[in-house]
């Protein structure tokens, strides 16, 4: 008996771009988390300054409060998202293929948004908030739909039929 190969869902090349796409959001989001401004986004060498700043500061992790704020706080969230970012773009490009793999690290990328999200929504609430934990949930919605899950388990189950033979 032939293996039967499940046609691509179109919900995963629109998640695929949805990964692809979210990387930089997320990160423009992280960035105004720590700058609490959008001039970043003015051009390329303004927001290689800001990203060069923001990564000093992780690297730094300074533990002082700044204007009514902990800024560790913002530092460790940003040093989250950028990893929720690098793994989303991750998953994004490898998303296509099918491999379980690639819905894990979807599946993380959202949990390190949701994650920073809870955490800035509970000790001081900035504006960022709501986006991160609107993108965090309309993703891991998207992904845990039936046809996504159907398409990452479909090697696992061509292994069963096989099995059964």
């Amino acid at each position: 008996m032939p293996k039967q190969k499940h046609e691509r869902p179109r919900l995963i090349t629109i998640l695929s771009v949805f990964l692809i796409l979210q990387a930089p959001l997320i990160i423009f989001l992280g960035l105004n988390v720590l700058t609490d401004h959008w001039t970043f986004l003015y051009s390329w060498p303004d927001f290689w300054q800001a990203f060069q700043e923001a990564f000093s500061l992780v690297l730094q992790t300074p533990g002082e409060v700044a204007t009514d704020e902990i800024l560790f706080y913002n530092v460790l969230a940003f040093a989250v998202l950028t990893a929720s970012a690098i793994l989303a773009l991750i998953a994004g490009l490898t998303f296509n293929r099918g491999g379980a793999l690639a819905w894990i690290i979807s599946l993380l990328a959202q949990i390190g948004t949701l994650l920073v999200g809870i955490g800035l929504y509970l000790l001081h609430r900035p504006y960022q908030t709501y986006w991160l934990l609107a993108i965090g949930v309309l993703m891991v919605l998207y992904l845990n739909y039936g046809d996504v899950r159907l398409w990452f388990l479909q090697s696992e189950l061509a292994d069963q039929e096989v099995a059964h033979i």
